[in-house]
């Protein structure tokens, strides 16, 4: 089993040789004998949960220290973390130990506990990890950061010369918002180390921030010429580049690609910017490479569906989009070939694909009944969707996802006593559900003559989400209807200038009209058409009104 290691060697390996060979018990060494050849035959899931077992049971240095490297070659984070601290246990004075130890821990948001064994490693010739350290701080609060930070101030009084601790807290003062402060440190200690691409990389990002992006490209520049490999460098050249030339962006992926050849997450970025340049040749060959990349297979399938999508090449289409797993894309991947099956009217084949869905993935079942309702009404199959969502309830009864969906395919179907019927009964169950409320609200004001009632049900909407720009519609329509022109004026112009929508615009384009501002209802219309040119709503209004 090759296990990859990253650490650098550490001086008492002799040591846990030593440990690693002290007699076992045979039970122990029968169970370390299988793990090996678990690993052997890569069934890695057997080899650590062996070498897991035994490392607690034995609390064997070098048991504890392989169970650890193979966690972390594979990937098991929480494994990694829990026998890297038993490790330190076991051994306090191992600094392969407390490096991998505070790294894990820093991984795992546990930023305090890292720094203690990060302290640790300063009395020793290790390489510490404090730039690590503050860089996962960054998904910390502000009060964790504040308190990292006076701790890295503690430890510059003691080790005012360590560069890795200066950055580190320079790292922090950015994530603060104190990027002068930032600036300030990273430059100093580029005096000091002109050619430490740590600091650089901090002050290229620190100058990007404060909008000085020509200074930021110039010494990004200037350090690519004395480091043409460094990737991290490099990297954030490309990416600073995307934001404004994705043609010199590629350039830079390119020498990327180069350098790095096994680097999967390189290639789909250089895929994805000649994607992004309608450069389409391109675009599938890097994808289509990365189809054999464990980490990247599935987003290359379903940005080579997208492409054969566009394409009208359905059948490839359909292929690549069936190859997406479980994941980011998944969802996406599945909408999108329902879609064209649905088009080439094999109904029955996407109905077949959601049950046997339903089945592989039961903790997805009330999710995939929802994708598949919203698909068939958006194909306007408002009959199998409502049939479809009435069997879902049977299975969750008092879903309030399920009984809002079904209510909206009855208010298609034009069964308004059914669309109400779902809606109280959300509200009965949670009477804070600020969408059924407007919704009904809504509906009561633009289908029947209930606007007093329908006023109440949008005023308790709106008093829970008062910034909702759809609940601020809802009031200004309600309020057109009760013939308060002034206050539906004002609610739909905020509604408008929250979320521009052609909804919204055919609403108060219609008050405008009504109040005699037949020029500007005019001009919101064409703009509510300019956002939606297939609206049907904006030129019924005008029907209706005679506007045209």
């Amino acid at each position: 089993m090759d296990i990859a290691d990253n650490t650098p060697p550490q001086k008492n390996d002799t040591d846990i040789v030593e440990k690693t060979y002290k007699p076992f018990e045979p039970e122990t060494f029968y169970s370390l004998l299988v793990a090996e050849l678990a690993g052997n035959r890569q069934r890695y899931d057997i080899a650590l949960g062996n070498y897991i077992q035994q490392a607690h049971k034995t609390r064997d240095a070098g048991v504890t220290a392989r169970a650890t490297r193979i966690a972390r070659f594979l990937g098991a984070n929480q494994a990694a973390l829990s026998t890297a601290v038993l490790w330190t246990e076991i051994d306090p004075e191992n600094s392969e130990a407390r490096l991998i130890a505070a790294s894990e821990l820093a991984q795992s948001g546990q930023l305090q506990p890292a720094l203690g064994h990060a302290k640790h490693l300063l009395s020793t010739e290790s390489t510490t990890i404090f730039q690590s350290i503050a860089a996962r701080a960054a998904q910390a609060t502000d009060t964790q950061r504040e308190s990292l930070l006076t701790e890295y101030n503690n430890l510059l009084q003691e080790y005012p010369d360590s560069i890795e601790i200066r950055i580190g807290k320079g790292l922090l003062l950015q994530q603060q918002g104190k990027l002068k402060e930032g600036l300030a440190l990273a430059r100093d200690v580029l005096k000091e180390d002109p050619d430490n691409v740590s600091a650089a990389t901090l002050e290229t990002k620190l100058l990007q921030q404060l909008g000085r992006t020509d200074e930021a490209i110039e010494r990004l520049v200037r350090m690519l010429d004395s480091n043409p490999t460094d990737k991290r460098l490099r990297l954030q050249y490309a990416r600073l580049l995307a934001d404004f030339d994705l043609g010199q962006a590629k350039e830079q992926f390119v020498v990327l690609t180069e350098q790095n050849p096994d680097d999967d997450d390189l290639l789909f970025s250089l895929a994805l910017i000649c994607h992004e340049l309608g450069q389409t040749d391109e675009a599938v060959s890097h994808f289509t490479t990365l189809q054999s990349s464990p980490s990247r297979a599935s987003a290359a399938n379903y940005y080579l569906g997208e492409i054969y999508r566009k394409a009208g090449n359905f059948d490839l289409a359909l292929e690549h989009y069936a190859a997406v797993l479980p994941g980011q894309d998944f969802i996406p991947a599945l909408t999108k070939r329902s879609d064209i099956l649905l088009k080439m009217g094999k109904s029955q084949a996407v109905f077949e694909q959601f049950n046997q869905l339903r089945i592989e993935y039961p903790q997805e079942r009330e999710r995939l009944y929802l994708i598949q309702a919203d698909l068939l009404a958006t194909h306007k199959r408002y009959e199998p969707a409502a049939t479809l969502l009435t069997e879902a309830l049977t299975e969750f009864p008092q879903s309030s996802a399920i009984l809002y969906s079904r209510a909206m395919v009855n208010e298609q179907l034009g069964y308004l006593d059914r669309l109400e019927a779902d809606l109280r009964e959300i509200i009965k169950y949670d009477s804070t559900n600020a969408s059924a409320l407007n919704a009904l609200g809504y509906t009561l004001a633009n289908k029947t003559t209930r606007y007093q009632e329908a006023y109440e049900l949008i005023r308790q909407a709106l008093s829970l989400k008062p910034d909702d720009p759809a609940i601020i519609d809802s009031m200004g329509w309600v309020q057109y209807k009760l013939g308060n022109y002034d206050d539906a004026l004002l609610r739909l112009r905020e509604a408008m200038k929250a979320y521009p929508d052609h909804e919204v615009a055919a609403h108060l384009g219609e008050v405008l009209w009504v109040m005699g501002e037949q020029n500007e209802a005019r001009q919101i219309w064409q703009k509510g058409l300019e956002l939606n040119p297939n609206s049907e709503l904006i030129p019924a209004v005008m029907k209706r009104l005679e506007a045209q």
